[in-house]
């Protein structure tokens, strides 16, 4: 999930037109897979290829994000909550859905800001 928030929050920097192939630190592999299950989840928009062998990736352009993208983006952005996330959500032995995260991070995100809980009453 960490890499699925990096991808995102990289995705949502990227200047107008600029395309994502990799992230500092990940491998070939790993950013390819995570980025087709982002896709498949329809979380991002991307251009690619399926694997050309067992242990090569194929080719994977991450173009932008999905308006579902988007919202993860937002939900995921905070280094505090997504701490607090890890450790109530995304803990080792959890079961959880991606939805779930998603929707425990809004949740969190209303209940701390007062002017929200107002208009949410």
């Amino acid at each position: 999930m960490d890499l699925i928030r990096r991808i995102a929050l990289a995705t949502e920097a990227l200047p107008p037109g600029k395309t994502l192939h990799e992230l500092d630190g990940v491998s070939e592999i790993a950013f390819f897979e995570h980025a087709r299950w982002m896709a498949e989840a329809g979380l991002l928009h991307v251009l690619g290829s399926e694997y050309l062998d067992q242990d090569e990736p194929g080719d994977v352009t991450v173009q932008r994000l999905t308006w579902a993208g988007c919202e993860f983006a937002d939900a995921a952005r905070s280094d505090t909550l997504w701490k607090k996330a890890k450790e109530q959500v995304i803990k080792p032995g959890a079961s959880f859905t991606f939805d779930l995260l998603k929707e425990w991070l809004k949740a969190e995100i209303a209940q701390g800001l007062p002017t929200l809980r107002g208009l949410l009453k």
